[in-house]
């Protein structure tokens, strides 16, 4: 809980409390039943409590909480850990129970959220703490422990400790969603949404006869309105023993997991260090490790700093793009070249459906702009040979040239048809992500941060053409507002780059 990650997360659950409780004058609803919608009593907040704890926490509290056992490897606690007494299983269950009570006080303070708005909006003062805590236990608890022992398998499948997994899960997020919001079983209603959603649209049914069956089905999002909303009263949902079996059998799915990646936890183990003196252990001898003699002397003497005139600016980005795509494998470079082709070989009306899947798969390289030298514990060094402006700098021109190379077929494809608006509107997305990576990389120090707001506005902006968060263009251009957006985002990852090093300060000046 001692993180920025954990304040970040807290903060959007505050704010999410307030936004979706809105005054009846606002203007906008969250939560649409076709232009109707509850009074804010107990039973209504504490449904909109339910449904809001397991879609948001599913997302962020997965990406906060996904990499504890990968955090004591990097802390280089793994020799510690697997030297101890203590069984896989122990350390998986531990991990586990403690990312869930991290994600149950995490949704009690946005169920204390809700209460508290209840009272600040005063259209009904009594408080039941039945009607919040009655889907609190039967929605958001199962729910979450799933959600916990997700966290922890993630962490130890082969294959979904990185990139990967988190494009994967983020998949599963939307598919989960989907499925929640259109399943006729609970069974498959991991967030909770369709039982108290129905509940809800068949009171509001009720109340209001000429609504039909697609406006009173409900959804989530933003809804302008004018005038007054018109209310109604809604009892709450019926949570009785019905709902038991399901909740338990999400329950033993979370324990299914937890026990699964007990399996597959290899304790902090390296192939390496079976290799030394392999016929050793067969003859009950211990190893020994070969000493290395060194030669003392007492005129040692250290080499000295050369400074070399002139930025070396390419040197320096080839450094750096050398680092960015170490380690990615030819499966991964074999698509990476296809996509690059791609625009140049499909239909005029595929090049639209093509490009926002361009703009995802460099996602793994533009996630370690601003996260490598944290990750790694080389601040101190890279400090050392270069000024932070300096490196900044490198690192947004890396981003930038691999952004232009996956871009290239994009932006011959427009260049050949004359479509000047969208190369436009693409050299300001080509711009953008690579500032966005940076600015959020040095912001948050870690990979997922920029990882699942990408994933986000990429998933509404060019993929399901929010015109307002297109930022490739795709479907609506906005290139003025971007370049500013991309200029402030430059303007501001560079000062918190500078105050993060000390070379930013603010002096009083004493009167």
């Amino acid at each position: 809980m001692r993180s920025y990650s954990f304040l970040f997360v807290i903060g959007i659950s505050v704010f999410a409390g307030y936004a979706c409780v809105p005054d009846a004058a606002a203007g906008y609803e969250i939560f649409y039943i076709g232009g109707v919608r509850g009074i804010y009593n107990s039973a209504w907040l504490g449904g909109l409590a339910a449904m809001l704890t397991t879609m948001l926490l599913w997302l962020f509290g997965f990406f906060m909480l996904r990499s504890q056992i990968s955090g004591d490897a990097r802390l280089k606690l793994g020799p510690l850990i697997a030297s101890a007494p203590v069984w896989k299983i122990r350390y998986i269950t531990a991990k586990a129970a403690a990312n869930f009570v991290v994600l149950l006080v995490i949704g009690a303070v946005l169920l204390g959220a809700f209460m508290a708005m209840q009272l600040l909006r005063g259209e009904s003062s009594q408080l039941r703490l039945t009607d919040y805590m009655a889907p609190f236990f039967f929605v958001t608890f199962p729910s979450l422990f799933l959600l916990a022992s997700l966290t922890v398998l993630f962490d130890v499948f082969p294959g979904l400790k990185g990139v990967v997994g988190n494009v994967l899960f983020f998949c599963l997020w939307i598919a989960v969603g989907v499925v929640s919001i259109a399943a006729p079983s609970e069974w498959w209603d991991l967030f909770g949404v369709s039982g108290i959603l129905n509940a809800m649209a068949h009171s509001a049914a009720e109340h209001y006869p000429s609504l039909s069956s697609l406006e009173a089905s409900g959804s989530f999002g933003y809804y302008p309105t004018q005038g007054q909303i018109p209310t109604f009263e809604w009892q709450g949902a019926a949570w009785d023993s019905s709902h038991v079996p399901v909740r338990l059998v999400w329950i033993a799915a979370g324990i299914g997991g937890i026990v699964l990646s007990a399996l597959l936890f290899r304790r902090f183990e390296h192939p390496e260090a079976s290799k030394v003196h392999p016929h050793a252990s067969d003859r009950g001898e211990t190893p020994v490790l070969p000493v290395i003699a060194m030669e003392h002397s007492r005129s040692l003497k250290l080499s000295p700093a050369v400074k070399v005139k002139g930025a070396r600016l390419p040197r320096r980005v080839k450094a750096e793009l050398k680092l960015m795509l170490k380690g990615m494998s030819l499966w991964w470079t074999l698509p990476a070249i296809a996509l690059i082709a791609a625009p140049l070989l499909v239909t005029a009306n595929s090049v639209n459906n093509l490009l926002p899947f361009i703009m995802i798969w460099p996602l793994a390289l533009w996630s370690q702009m601003g996260t490598r030298d944290q990750h790694y514990f080389t601040t101190g060094l890279t400090l050392s040979c270069s000024s932070p402006l300096a490196k900044w700098w490198t690192e947004w021109l890396s981003g930038v040239f691999i952004t232009l190379l996956f871009s290239s077929g994009a932006i011959f494809r427009f260049i050949a048809e004359n479509q000047m608006p969208a190369l436009l509107a693409w050299g300001t997305g080509l711009l953008f992500i690579p500032t966005l990576a940076l600015a959020l990389g040095t912001l948050g120090g870690s990979k997922k941060l920029f990882e699942v707001i990408y994933l986000l506005w990429w998933y509404m902006g060019p993929l399901n053409h929010v015109p307002s968060l297109d930022f490739l263009g795709v479907s609506e251009r906005n290139p003025a507002h971007y370049l500013v957006f991309t200029v402030l985002l430059f303007t501001a990852g560079a000062a918190v780059r500078l105050w993060q090093t000390g070379n930013l300060s603010i002096r009083r000046r004493s009167i």
